[in-house]
């Protein structure tokens, strides 16, 4: 019998979350205790701040709301009869302050059963019973627990005590007349080798496995991002082999946001034994009641692709809840390859009958392209309409032409004429549109394309949400790519973009024709790799010159296209021009992603409020000059 198997039988709830309604979140979690408890469980476990949310914001220093919320504690407490029930909710000390001089509050886990609170004897005084306070905040990211709350960590240090005098099993019945003792974390703490005292992890499972808890559940809003659930399960490992005990790790799913980032769970609950086999565990995405019991098989964990079209679709559906309605959509195609994925992705969110597409062309629009857009449509069965823009175009930049200042005509450049098309588009003809159908349209720009600002204020910066734009170029190809063979079986994104046949292009002068193969003036794949080092790993353009010097530039981005890049760049000059090109756009085009909308959260870092960006004047530090002058020879 494996250590799982001797355990009371147990049930996870991942649950989807719905943010600052805790009456809705009250509700589900009555439904999942009463099925948990038909099912023979003897304990549930809910996620962390399942009755609140986790990301709301500032909301948490309004006391009104946050002294409500407290008060579901005690609601989940009358439906504990006949079986232990963990959650997560906030617990508030109004003796004392937070460091901000406002009422001071955990993010806690309680416990109850049997309708009354778990006291856990010889604990220090001061906290409310049945509740354990996180241990270890996150503060990075889009994370900010040490703005609202105050730590375990930090109570010890106030009370000038061991943190172990706090790190106490819970012990409750079980039903064969023995004794279950578990310990308790919350998301962060199960991160512990990040965080140290003394020259060792703040391991509170360490903790709990020596004080004889013969398992520990950690209650998790662990949001998805690349690579995420990967290396949870390698850290799950890592502690486990100091402290082996069985592990049930339970996490939401759904999305929230924090106003500029849209923030997608996965859930991936899961039931570690000992040795950290994953013996359970959840399917991904879905609101599901996992029993510790039983011979269901483990699902397979989702390939990459599989998870980013599953973590799009979670955030595009959260402008329901946002909205407290179904959401409709409208969606400019213009036969790119990044807005034929953005369609696929509404359609596979909402359904079809909930999407609707307008191509918007001038004279630049080449027909294979406009034949895409309609194409894709028709394959998508979304209603789809042709709007004309070139007599509105040519109008407007007749009258723009003719307007001049007593000092002067100014100068009608190419780049007025093209970001007048694209406000055409994206500041009149859609929100129009979208008014007058009760619908809201999308951003439709890549992260490639945002982090060099290659978009038009007021005209593709524009939208209620941009679902793609924490994909770079080659992950938009490489996921319309993957729906074509995986998802729909057949050509729905039109091959000729996913091959490059059809070079991607904004088509908005005769010096972007697609039809002579003319397009955007990016390299794609390079720059990619280029963006994800300064964005994501926060490298700075002097590391770059550092791995150009010592012959490891293509080895540590990633990218091995070695007969591209020399066919780019013939010499150190030429390439070192090129990355400071890239550096200039990056720095000075955040005016653009502060204005631009809500982010589906994806990559390591997002723009929004995970990549925290300031207006700033340039500064290179010294190392670049040396580098810069060894490599150019001056």
């Amino acid at each position: 019998m494996t250590e799982v198997a001797r355990l009371p039988a147990m049930a996870l709830a991942q649950m989807e979350v719905q943010p600052g309604r805790p009456d809705l979140n009250l509700e589900r979690m009555a439904a999942r205790i009463d099925e948990a408890r038909r099912a023979g469980a003897e304990l549930i476990a809910f996620p962390e701040m399942c009755l609140t949310g986790y990301i709301i914001g500032d909301l948490w220093e309004v006391d009104a709301l946050v002294l409500d919320f407290a008060a579901y504690s005690d609601q989940v407490r009358l439906l504990s009869e006949a079986i232990t029930v963990v959650f997560g909710n906030v617990a508030v000390d109004p003796r004392r302050v937070h460091q901000d001089g406002r009422l001071r509050k955990y993010n806690a886990v309680w416990v109850c059963r049997d309708c009354q609170y778990v006291d856990r004897p010889g604990l220090p005084p001061g906290l409310p019973v049945g509740t354990h306070p996180k241990t270890l905040h996150p503060n990075y990211r889009f994370f900010d627990d040490d703005r609202h709350f105050f730590s375990l960590r930090q109570l010890a240090a106030e009370e000038a005590r061991p943190l172990a005098d706090w790190v106490v099993p819970f012990v409750v019945p079980r039903s064969d007349g023995g004794q279950f003792a578990f310990g308790v974390q919350l998301c962060e703490d199960l991160w512990c080798d990040d965080y140290r005292c003394q020259g060792e992890a703040v391991d509170t499972l360490q903790l709990f496995h020596q004080r004889q808890a013969q398992a520990v559940i950690n209650l998790s809003s662990s949001p998805w991002t690349w690579q995420k659930s990967a290396k949870r399960h390698r850290v799950v490992a890592q502690t486990l082999r100091r402290s082996p005990v069985p592990l049930l790790y339970v996490n939401q799913v759904g999305a929230q946001n924090n106003g500029k980032n849209i923030i997608v769970f996965d859930g991936d609950t899961s039931v570690y034994d000992a040795q950290a086999h994953v013996v359970r565990r959840a399917r991904p995405w879905a609101d599901q009641l996992v029993l510790t019991r039983g011979d269901d098989p483990v699902p397979s964990p989702q390939s990459h692709l599989e998870a980013v079209r599953d973590a799009v679709i979670a955030g595009i559906r959260h402008l329901d809840f946002v909205r407290g309605q179904a959401t409709r959509y409208l969606i400019g195609v213009s036969g790119g390859i990044d807005s034929s994925l953005v369609a696929c992705l509404l359609t596979l969110a909402v359904g079809p009958e909930r999407v609707q597409a307008v191509n918007m062309p001038t004279h630049f629009n080449a027909a294979v392209t406009r034949d895409n857009a309609a194409r894709l449509c028709g394959a998508l069965a979304i209603e789809h309409l042709s709007v004309p823009i070139q007599d509105l175009y040519e109008s407007l930049a007749a009258k723009i032409q003719r307007t001049a200042f007593a000092s002067g005509p100014g100068r009608y450049t190419s780049l007025v004429d093209e970001n007048l098309q694209a406000r055409i588009r994206g500041a009149d003809i859609l929100p129009a549109m979208a008014a007058q159908y009760g619908a809201v349209f999308t951003n439709n720009g890549n992260k490639t394309e945002v982090a060099l600002g290659y978009a038009t204020l007021y005209g593709d910066v524009n939208g209620a949400i941009a679902p793609i734009a924490d994909l770079y170029k080659t992950d938009v190809i490489a996921l319309a790519r993957f729906l074509n063979e995986h998802t729909f079986g057949t050509e729905v994104v039109p091959e000729n973009l996913i091959s490059g046949q059809t070079v991607p292009s904004a088509e908005l002068s005769a010096a972007q024709d697609v039809t002579k193969g003319l397009g955007d003036p990016i390299k794609y794949g390079y720059h990619d790799a280029v963006l994800r080092q300064l964005i994501e790993y926060r490298r700075h353009p002097a590391d770059l010159l550092q791995w150009y010097a010592d012959g490891q530039l293509l080895e540590r981005l990633g990218w091995h296209e070695a007969a591209r890049f020399q066919a780019w760049f013939a010499d150190a000059r030429a390439w070192v021009h090129d990355l400071e090109w890239v550096a200039r756009q990056l720095r000075l085009s955040y005016f653009k992603r502060v204005q631009a909308p809500p982010i589906v959260v994806l990559s390591k870092r997002a723009f929004g409020f995970d990549l925290r960006e300031s207006q700033l004047p340039d500064y290179t530090p010294v190392a670049y000059h040396r580098l810069r002058a060894h490599l150019l020879g001056s």
